[in-house]
């Protein structure tokens, strides 16, 4: 696609300037994150798909006890599809924001899609912040588990 040398930059900044090539990236880099947001929608499908199984699936079961797993599993699996949507949304607004401002030379709606990118890492770090901060918790209870089954 050939992108002329119109800036983007009229409403963002006097000492920005957006090039061809650049804009070129940003139209690569707005198809690959629309691919991949794409693909991350049908996997949370098919972990609200797994979800409903084993609430459905284990909640009619004979087995004593099984039904109450099945439910804990669904949840967990709902809040895991939860989890992920919200990151794959702000990706997927970032690729059609982006795509639109390179093909239309749009500042308004680059500043959007690169807004919705920012949303994205943000999310994502603080995912990122809450499983370490986990995984420190977890460590340091099975240190003093370990300690305090060393002592006894």
């Amino acid at each position: 696609m050939d992108y002329n040398q119109t800036p983007l930059d009229s409403g963002l900044s006097q000492d920005l300037t957006v090039t061809a090539a650049t804009r070129s990236y940003l139209h690569e880099a707005a198809r690959w994150a629309k691919f991949i947001a794409i693909v991350g929608f049908v996997f949370v499908g098919l972990f609200v798909m797994v979800a409903l199984f084993f609430v459905v699936g284990f909640s009619s079961t004979e087995i004593p006890g099984l039904g109450r797993w099945g439910g804990a599993f669904g949840i967990i699996y709902l809040l895991i599809a939860l989890l992920y949507f919200f990151p794959l949304l702000y990706l997927f607004r970032f690729a059609e924001k982006t795509k639109y401002a390179v093909e239309r030379q749009s500042s308004v709606e680059l500043e959007s899609g690169i807004e919705n990118l920012k949303a994205n890492f943000k999310f994502v770090g603080i995912m990122l912040l809450v499983v370490i901060g986990l995984y420190a918790l977890i460590f340091v209870i099975a240190l003093i588990g370990g300690f305090a089954g060393a002592f006894s």
